[in-house]
């Protein structure tokens, strides 16, 4: 019974989103400053785990609010918390609806 509950994952999140937005792959790596391999590999692996940064990076991209982005960093298992330094300053600029932070891997 619980396996009928689970949820799309990361990958499934994302590639979802682009579409509902009516964005194209190369648009969404070259604005998370990911390379292509990395963002193929994404694309290949249904179950890929991204690092926080590369979720993060990827959330911005996309341009989703605080609750998207909490939803879809939360698919790779991650959280933003205030015991973070960086966690605040994306939570931020998410609030801020500036796209322009550049997260590092």
């Amino acid at each position: 019974d619980l396996m009928l509950e689970v949820e799309s994952t990361f990958a499934e999140t994302l590639f979802k989103y682009i579409d509902d937005k009516g964005l194209t792959d190369p648009e969404v790596y070259k604005r998370a400053n990911l390379d292509r391999k990395l963002f193929s590999k994404i694309r290949k692996n249904k179950n890929y785990k991204p690092s926080k940064n590369t979720a993060l990076a990827l959330a911005i991209a996309l341009e989703l609010n605080l609750d998207e982005t909490k939803d879809f960093i939360g698919k790779a298992g991650y959280a933003l918390t205030h015991s973070s330094k960086m966690d605040i300053i994306v939570e931020f600029f998410i609030k801020q609806k500036n796209r322009s932070i550049i997260l590092y891997k």
